[in-house]
């Protein structure tokens, strides 16, 4: 499966008491995870911003989906706190044995871009991903 996308996509902020929800629709596997990236990144800056200057390569190997979900947007939170890389373009190929992921995007410039919430983790508190007839959908609790 492949999957590309460009932040920002559409997704849904939930409610929580302490901490920060989304919830993010997607045509399978790989497109979800590849717009749960992409609205990862609309938390965390504002990806309109962000200049496609050069790639990022991610690669995870597969896990239980629900698991590879939360993995893969805590590899991303790494990615933007350890390296201050910020993507603005996802694609995402999904084997039956790995995640790889190219991010187009560029190093955090404090000139031109500015941080929004501070994110800590994904965390698998009230984590469900369901089928409906668009595909899958995700509800994904992120610590702030």
């Amino acid at each position: 499966m492949k999957a590309h996308c460009e932040a920002p996509v559409e997704y849904e902020l939930l409610e929580h008491t302490a901490d920060l929800g989304i919830a993010v629709v997607g045509r399978d596997w790989a497109d979800l995870l590849a717009r749960s990236a992409a609205a990862l990144a609309d938390l965390q800056y504002d990806p309109a911003l962000v200049e496609k200057r050069f790639p990022w390569i991610v690669q995870l190997e597969r896990a239980e989906d629900e698991t590879l979900l939360v993995r893969w947007l805590n590899e991303l939170i790494g990615l933007r706190e350890t390296e201050d890389f910020l993507w603005r373009e996802v694609e995402v190929d999904l084997s039956e044995t790995h995640l790889r992921a190219r991010l187009n995007g560029e190093r955090f410039d404090s000139s031109r871009h500015v941080p929004r919430s501070g994110l800590k983790a994904a965390t698998y508190h009230q984590l469900c991903v369901e089928e409906i007839p668009e595909g899958l959908r995700a509800r994904v609790i992120l610590d702030v």
